[in-house]
């Protein structure tokens, strides 16, 4: 192991993931092997079906590989039971997701709040509401904190999901089309958001999109055709 990869915070290795449709196998994954570092951003890029997502899903320990394997954080996720892995996912991985996945009817702080209040957190009620403040101010939404987020932007809910992914301190951000629905304008700004935050959280973030706006922003793109990656460029400086 060199020392680029003894100092990751998401490390795969030879992963393949494959599933059963009826009678045959489909590779969703084959052999592919990543390194992502703390406060970069990695782009994934490549058509439908590529891999993109099954990568994310694999990183945040929402499925498990067929073969390799995936240390995150320090943490090899094949060793993990199904409590553990449950809580690594509320304390290590942060989620942002093309559609949001905000709840309507709650506030914008209660949105922020929820990873906090499903896992176990040892600190106390005013200190966790103090960081999901702070998370909304640092996101340019302080002032919209107790409206309900279905009457917020586009933009400004993702700004919310930015803000609660990172509720828990993660160490990893997971991000599947952030982009996607959002106007050129809005999607920059939250572009920029989102690298200064990962820069500044020291988060690895991993980012699976169709949208060539993405690619300046990170440091590492890796392309990816039919769940083999064909090309790793780094971009950094």
């Amino acid at each position: 192991m060199n020392l680029r990869e003894q100092k990751a915070i998401v490390l795969m290795e030879n992963v393949s993931k494959s599933f059963e449709l009826g009678r045959s196998t489909i590779a969703a994954l084959r052999s592919v092997s990543i390194v992502a570092m703390a406060a970069e951003m990695t782009a994934l890029v490549g058509p439908s079906g590529s891999g993109k997502s099954t990568i994310l899903n694999l990183v945040g320990a929402l499925d498990h590989p067929t073969v390799g394997s995936i240390v995150v954080a320090g943490q090899d996720l094949n060793a993990l039971d199904q409590d553990s892995l449950a809580d690594f996912r509320n304390r290590t991985v942060g989620f942002v997701f093309q559609n949001f996945n905000l709840i309507p009817v709650l506030t914008t702080l209660e949105n922020v709040l929820l990873p906090s209040q499903i896992g176990r957190s040892d600190e106390s009620e005013l200190v966790v509401v103090e960081r999901a403040c702070h998370l909304l101010d640092r996101v340019g939404l302080a002032a919209q904190m107790n409206q309900p987020v279905n009457r917020l932007s586009g933009g400004q809910m993702q700004r919310v999901s930015l803000a609660r992914a990172l509720m828990n301190q993660p160490k990893v951000i997971l991000a599947d089309e952030p982009t996607a629905n959002l106007d050129h304008a809005t999607s920059e700004k939250v572009l920029e958001l989102l690298k200064a935050l990962c820069v500044e959280e020291e988060a690895a973030v991993l980012v699976a999109t169709h949208d060539p706006a993405v690619l300046p922003y990170c440091s590492r793109i890796i392309r990816m055709r039919d769940g083999l990656i064909v090309e790793s460029e780094d971009i950094r400086g």
